[in-house]
């Protein structure tokens, strides 16, 4: 029997620098810091956790702050842009305030929507992008007013080895249908958790 999930639950990452990191997640976008604690496999490191005011799923970005760690090399097999989701009208405040932190971005319109795209402190690339779907966050923190702040996730734009595999397991597995454009092939999920690209 074919499953349909409603989009993605949390996506985890590896930060250099723990400060940095909430600096910029919770500092910068705005997004709350849900929960630290540690990883249990390596209890000498942090596993921070920043999502809605809840910590609802299709929020949560966690972190592995490994200090020694070396600079990761995008490749295949991982998330190679996460896409957050910001209520309509407010895509020109996201663009003034990462100028404002000295974060460089760019616009890239795909699927039809228009994305800002950018890169946290670490290298990691992330976009956001306007869309209805989805309740507004009732999280305000930085400057961040709650009519502009992060939802939740939009998407994320895998890079895969085995395009074939990886389009089976999401049509096949998880209930996707395939949207073609460019370079993109796009799997919309259902629901307000808005599309995982």
């Amino acid at each position: 029997m074919k499953k349909q999930t409603t989009g993605i639950h949390h996506i985890t990452a590896f930060a250099r620098n723990a400060q940095e990191n909430v600096d910029f997640y919770a500092g910068v976008l705005g997004i709350r810091l849900v929960k630290k604690t540690v990883n249990f496999d390596a209890p000498e490191v942090y596993h921070f956790y920043f999502g809605n005011e809840a910590g609802s799923p299709g929020t949560i970005m966690t972190f592995f702050p490994w200090e020694t760690g070396r600079k990761g090399r995008v490749g295949g097999g991982q998330v190679g842009v996460t896409t957050f989701v910001v209520p309509v009208g407010s895509m020109d405040f996201w663009e003034e305030r990462l100028r404002t932190f000295h974060v460089s971005t760019t616009r890239e319109a795909r699927f039809g929507e228009q994305y800002v795209r950018f890169s946290d402190h670490d290298g990691l690339h992330l976009e956001i992008v306007e869309r209805e779907e989805g309740p507004n966050s009732k999280w305000s923190f930085g400057g961040v007013p709650v009519d502009k702040a992060i939802k939740g996730f939009g998407g994320a734009v895998l890079y895969s080895i085995d395009p074939k595999a990886t389009a089976q397991l999401l049509e096949n597995v998880m209930g996707r249908s395939l949207q073609r454009l460019r370079s993109f092939l796009g799997y919309p999920s259902i629901g307000s958790s808005t599309v995982t690209n």
